[in-house]
């Protein structure tokens, strides 16, 4: 079956380009996180509790991005089911 990559190829590229992602995310969100903590409080109106607060949501909710991101890398590692000759010839693939 020429022109046919091996799906476990595949995703274990999308699985290196989701990790590194995340990576790159993981980075921006840091740099933003140190910005929002730089903030003086009183200058937004609000108390110094009250953004250690929303400062301590940013960190779970970039976690769970992190972590979501890491998943998806991992599922895509995993070796899939070798395309079915209809499919491929569906998509204008070449069987031979």
């Amino acid at each position: 079956m020429s022109g046919i990559r091996p799906y476990s190829a595949m995703g274990s590229n999308a699985a290196g380009n989701c990790r590194a992602a995340a990576a790159d995310i993981g980075e921006r969100l840091g740099m933003l996180r140190e910005h929002l903590a730089g903030l003086d409080p009183a200058r937004l109106r609000i108390s110094p509790s009250r953004l250690a607060d929303l400062l301590v949501g940013y960190d779970i909710y970039a976690r769970m991005l992190d972590d979501a991101l890491h998943d998806i890398a991992g599922d895509l590692q995993q070796t899939a089911e070798a395309p079915r000759r209809s499919d491929v010839e569906l998509a204008g693939g070449d069987c031979r």
